[in-house]
């Protein structure tokens, strides 16, 4: 006769329910699967229609008080570039530049100068973050621009966009324009820079008045462009790029799209996404320009998001449960009892004792983990003893060092010897009436001297200045009509604390790279003054600039704070080594003597020149 289940009939049905009634983790699993499915099914249910009604609340509320936060930020930002914008259309230099402009355009003659004066002048506007480019246009057309994202091949204000420099023009004073003259407009058009075709431009135009002339009698236009995508930075708060049922978008008077992040949409009428009957539109004025910030929130949308988020986790939990209910079914009794091994073994463990072990007693996976628990515990206490092993070594090899470096400094030459030799150099010299030499003589051991002094690094910006007036009349001497030197410093400013020699290698660097091949011609500035709380000193030379492989290694150098990654190639840090270790050094010591708020920025351009600009905090003893 055929035997089922142990010794039990061999009756299927009969089998189950003898098996059932007879095993505890048998029939406890089952009752807590169905269980469980019941009440998941039910709540699956409530908690969709629930969820869809919350998550419609929520968003509508997040998402209103989100536009509210975005609208002031994004109006303050455009304030702040119209702001701009208006400083340079009174700026009486940028005036006057464009009217030279102007002039030697009409006559037909060389414009290079007077254009390139006007260039800069706009350049040095521009650093505002948000503000791409600047152009000058005079009633005929364009007289200068000034754009950051031009390449080779094309800038802005082109004759690509020929039509719609007409159109702005036009606006401003041609025949059909508004009574009422603006201080300002926006443009849309060209919608994209012509170099490149992603990304979008707007453009606010300004009557150029200089401060001397009223905005109706103006033949001048300034243009401001901006990239489309800064707004990117404020739609992202509102804007869910992961979900289809929120987008968030800016729009004109006119219901045109300004920017979407989907850009197929920038330039479209807004009712395609805010037509719909099951679209929620939230809609902010943001104050310039009759744009409007605007966020959707599309139900139908969400239900299909939720009904496809509830399926996946319905399919995720039935294998769960499943699972679940297999392994409480297989290891239900013996599961507990190697847990309560490991427990107590991690307690010991917490208590510092790695020798406490696992008795080992089953081959099934809790008891193989707990032997590889115990072989964990047998590798943290070798490893325990290894670091501790290669920690003393460390402190072993570090203090030889130190000894090494010791021993190598008391056998230098005595810095205070040399600097007396020079003194007595110097009488000699001065015995002979050779007075010249004595003046060399007196500045180098001067230079020396400030090198030599270990005793204290911290100095004051009058001692630096001094040290590098010096400096720089030796270089004079010894390279001849190569380069002049001018330095500008109030005295009012010299007693503030420094780094010593935080100024050399940029100094250096003009000297050895700036004019190199040069006979004569070159000049080195040294300039300070404040901005804002903080003291600006910059170090300009109108050498031969950088190239842009030598100018990326040291914005490379400036950008990761003076601390050169670890990850490079060989020939990259060689090359770095050879440009720019001076800088790295002095730049790294800057940063750790003033902190978080010093800055430091390169502007260089290959034959044109090199200009270093520091931002110095106020040491805390003067603001005092």
């Amino acid at each position: 006769m055929r035997r089922g289940l142990g010794s039990l009939p061999v009756h299927p049905i009969k089998n189950l329910k003898h098996y059932f009634a007879t095993h505890f983790a048998a029939s406890f699993s089952l009752v807590l699967a169905v269980a469980l499915l019941l009440v998941t099914v039910l709540q699956q249910t409530y908690l969709k229609k629930e969820y869809l009604r919350y998550l419609m609340e929520q968003n509508y509320e997040t998402e209103n008080a989100a536009l509210e936060s975005v609208q002031k930020n994004l109006k303050t930002a455009i304030r702040e570039m119209i702001y701009q914008g208006g400083k340079m259309a009174v700026d009486e230099d940028i005036y006057d530049r464009a009217v030279s402009a102007d002039a030697v355009l009409k006559e037909n003659i060389n414009v290079n100068n007077m254009t390139l004066n006007l260039y800069r002048s706009l350049q040095l506007y521009t650093y505002e973050s948000n503000i791409k480019a600047a152009a000058v246009f005079r009633r005929e057309g364009l007289i200068t621009q000034y754009d950051k994202i031009k390449t080779s091949e094309a800038v802005l204000w082109s004759g690509d966009t020929q039509e719609e420099q007409n159109e702005i023009l036009d606006s401003f004073f041609g025949e059909g324009r508004d009574t009422v003259f603006p201080r300002f407009r926006v443009f849309l058009d060209p919608r994209t820079h012509p170099a490149h075709a992603e990304r979008g431009v707007f453009h606010i135009a300004y009557p150029l008045t200089g401060g001397k002339v009223s905005i109706w009698e103006t033949d001048y236009l300034l243009v401001l462009s901006s990239e489309t995508d800064m707004f990117q930075e404020y739609l992202k708060t509102v804007d869910m790029p992961d979900v289809e049922y929120i987008q968030g978008y800016i729009a004109d008077q006119n219901g045109d799209i300004v920017y979407h992040s989907n850009r197929d949409l920038i330039g479209t009428q807004e009712s395609l996404i805010s037509g719909e009957s099951s679209v929620t539109h939230i809609s902010r004025d943001i104050g310039y320009f009759d744009w409007t910030l605007n966020v959707v929130i599309d139900k139908e949308k969400m239900e299909e998001h939720i009904d496809a988020i509830y399926g996946r986790s319905s399919a995720v939990y039935a294998l769960l449960l499943i699972f679940g209910v297999a392994v409480i079914f297989i290891w239900f009794r013996r599961l507990m009892h190697p847990v309560r091994q490991l427990s107590q073994s991690m307690k010991h463990v917490e208590q510092g004792d790695y020798h406490s072990k696992i008795e080992i007693e089953g081959s099934h996976e809790v008891w193989q983990i707990a032997e590889e628990y115990n072989r964990m515990i047998e590798a943290i206490r070798q490893k325990n003893q290894e670091i501790s092993r290669q920690h003393q070594e460390t402190l072993l090899s570090i203090e030889e060092k130190h000894q090494a470096e010791r021993e190598a400094l008391e056998s230098q030459i005595n810095a205070h010897f040399i600097c007396n030799t020079l003194g007595s150099i110097n009488y000699e010299a001065m015995e002979e009436g050779n007075y010249k030499v004595s003046v060399l003589l007196k500045k180098l051991s001067n230079i020396l001297r400030y090198t030599f002094d270990q005793k204290s690094q911290d100095v004051y910006i009058y001692q630096e200045i001094a040290w590098i007036d010096q400096y720089l009349y030796l270089q004079k001497y010894r390279l001849e009509t190569v380069f002049d030197y001018e330095i500008r410093f109030p005295d009012l400013y010299g007693q503030w604390p420094c780094c010593r020699l935080m100024f050399q290698p940029f100094v250096e660097n003009s000297i050895l790279h700036g004019f190199e091949g040069r006979k004569q011609g070159g000049m080195i500035r040294i300039s300070g003054g404040m901005e804002g709380e903080l003291l600006k000193i910059v170090i300009e030379d109108n050498g031969c600039g950088m190239d842009p492989e030598t100018e990326r290694t040291i914005q490379k150098i400036l950008r990761e704070r003076g601390n050169l990654s670890l990850d490079r190639k060989e020939t990259d840090v060689q090359n770095e080594k050879r440009q720019g270790i001076g800088i790295q050094n002095v730049v790294t010591r800057m940063r750790m003597y003033y902190g978080s708020r010093f800055e430091i920025s390169l502007e260089t351009q290959e034959g044109k020149g090199t200009k270093f600009i520091f931002l110095i905090p106020i040491p805390e003893s003067i603001e005092a």
